[in-house]
């Protein structure tokens, strides 16, 4: 697979579009707790001179006993049902002194407005709908590049999100970067050859989940990737015309599987 390129536009765009969102006093990063690294756009973070919080969202999809957490990551599973508690106290106690001075100069309820920004389908809409008041709500789709325009939502009386579409302006330097972003439907499916993301995808798993994944297809300890496929379109009769293997139905079925994270939890960084 030829490596992902993204064209330089699209950074000065995002960027430009991003300064232009007024009043802003904080960007909220959203990656994917299944890979904390490779889901950071960190390019673009760095050009926003703006302060940052970064929240780790899928926590229950994530293999929680392999992350390596950084320090400045909060991880959030938005299933949990106590992700706006977590966001609000994190966000009054990032702004508790700036809160302080301005209810000392007479200003009650004072306000600050925040970005959330992320690669597409990381769950920014998900954590948005969590937090929001009044019915606002963000559109939600498992699939990447739903919001198309920027939005206003309100989640407490200090506090105001800007949700914005998913911005794929990373650049993509290795093969493996861009199947992980692939299976973290973060890269749409037509981008990278099925069949090289479904290949990579189970040599990893037989390679760090081998128990798991052979326990979930019931499938013997060693057997090819080619083998595996025909496996599965015998099980659910994949067929073409005059009893061919409908391959790509079965590679299609094997990707929605880990995209929704039924075979296992996973940390697609794990060493």
């Amino acid at each position: 697979m030829s490596k992902i390129n993204w064209f330089p536009g699209h950074m000065a765009r995002a960027t430009n579009d991003i300064k232009d969102t007024k009043p802003l006093d904080l960007i909220i990063e959203v990656i994917d707790a299944r890979a904390i690294n490779t889901s950071r756009n960190s390019d673009l973070i760095k050009l926003i001179n703006k302060p940052k919080m970064t929240v780790a969202l899928k926590e229950d999809l994530a293999d929680a006993k392999s992350l390596n957490i950084p320090d400045d990551v909060m991880v959030l599973s938005i299933k949990d049902g106590d992700a706006k508690e977590q966001i609000l106290y994190q966000l009054n106690k990032f702004f508790a002194d700036k809160i302080d001075k301005l209810k000392t100069k007479g200003l009650l309820v004072p306000q600050f407005y925040m970005l959330v920004l992320g690669l597409p389908n990381v769950g920014k809409s998900s954590l948005i709908n969590a937090c929001s008041e009044y019915g606002s709500r963000a559109i939600v789709q498992n699939k990447p590049g739903v919001t198309k325009r920027k939005q206003l939502i309100k989640i407490s009386d200090n506090f105001f999100l800007y949700d914005t579409p998913g911005i794929m302006v990373k650049k993509v330097d290795t093969d493996e970067q861009g199947y992980i972003l692939s299976l973290l439907n973060v890269i749409k499916k037509d981008v990278i050859p099925l069949e090289d993301t479904c290949e990579w995808a189970y040599n990893f798993f037989m390679l760090k989940y081998r128990e798991q994944f052979v326990s979930y297809f019931k499938i013997p300890t060693h057997v090819s990737f080619s083998d595996f496929i025909d496996f599965l379109c015998r099980r659910f009769n994949f067929y073409k015309m005059e009893n061919l293997y409908d391959k790509e139905r079965g590679m299609d079925y094997f990707l929605n599987l880990i995209k929704d994270g039924k075979i296992c939890r996973v940390n697609y960084e794990k060493n």
